[in-house]
């Protein structure tokens, strides 16, 4: 169907404008955004730096798993847990995704034993998962015993290995000289010392290159020193292709590659907050949506 015909139903139904629901269709067809999509979209419905194409230039239909939520829904089928595998934080709410296979592993036991403790059932589908293989950390134990926490998602930033040159010695120079850059005019092109290799899901890989870029400009002569939060990266690339996320980072000669993974660690993460899966909750919310 049409994508601009289905945001005229969906505008007749319940009275949400094609503007705001053509987003929030396109999150369900978003592999980076939920893990099981809902909805499948035939054209460019955006990637992780550039928007998608307008609604009268895309199609739209339910996926394999959002045809199993309908039926569902309408009592064709048995409840399915998609909602509590997305989860409610990829459109702004509180509920974390899971771990789609440790979920479907939790119903098999519960299947197995209707008598099993709920804490063994949370224990099986395990902590709050990230789609974009980010690190997600908080304190889990307080998640799994029913109390609200705050998670962080990071993004991955490996080191790749390529050694950092040492600093040249400093020389007199012109006020607003730029920083010493050892590429600049060679021809050659500069090493990856750092890579991005995820970022949290609402999180577009073109913006995060530019406020690093950004970050990490001159802001002084190169006699006086970095200033205060300026990052020690020389230059910013953005190789990011579709869903897959890919900023490579040449470091500045005489930094330490480590201590400048843990300052763009600041910047390639989020901090949503999110609810404990209660013991109470968790058998009801296997629930179709």
């Amino acid at each position: 169907m049409p994508s601009a015909k289905a945001l005229a139903r969906i505008e007749e139904r319940i009275g949400l404008g094609p503007r705001y629901a053509y987003e929030l269709m396109l999150d369900l067809a978003r592999p980076w955004i939920i893990p099981v999509r809902t909805v499948a979209v035939t054209g460019n419905y955006g990637d992780r730096s550039f928007p998608p194409a307008g609604p009268e230039y895309t199609e739209c239909r339910p996926s394999h798993a959002g045809q199993v939520v309908l039926d569902a829904e309408a009592r064709r089928l048995a409840p399915v847990p998609v909602g509590l595998i997305n989860g409610t934080a990829y459109r702004g709410g509180t509920q974390p995704p899971l771990d789609p296979f440790r979920v479907l592993a939790a119903l098999r036991r519960l299947l197995e034993d209707a008598r099993v403790p709920d804490g063994d059932l949370i224990g099986v589908a395990g902590p709050p998962w990230s789609g974009t293989h980010c690190t997600v950390t908080g304190d889990l134990d307080a998640l799994a015993r029913g109390r609200r926490v705050v998670l962080r998602e990071a993004g991955r930033i490996t080191i790749t290995g390529v050694p950092v040159p040492d600093e040249p010695p400093r020389a007199p120079s012109a006020p607003g000289d730029r920083q010493y850059d050892p590429y600049r005019g060679t021809g050659e092109a500069p090493p990856a010392h750092l890579v991005i290799e995820s970022v949290p899901a609402a999180t577009v890989a073109s913006e995060m290159a530019q406020a690093i870029a950004s970050r990490a400009a001159s802001r002084r002569g190169p006699d006086s020193g970095p200033a205060p939060g300026q990052l020690p990266v020389a230059t910013v690339i953005d190789q990011s292709s579709g869903g897959e996320v890919r900023i490579v980072l040449t470091l500045r000669p005489g930094t330490d590659a480590a201590s400048a993974r843990e300052q763009l660690a600041t910047i390639a993460g989020s901090q949503p907050r999110h609810p404990a899966p209660s013991p109470r909750r968790w058998r009801p919310s296997c629930a179709p949506g």
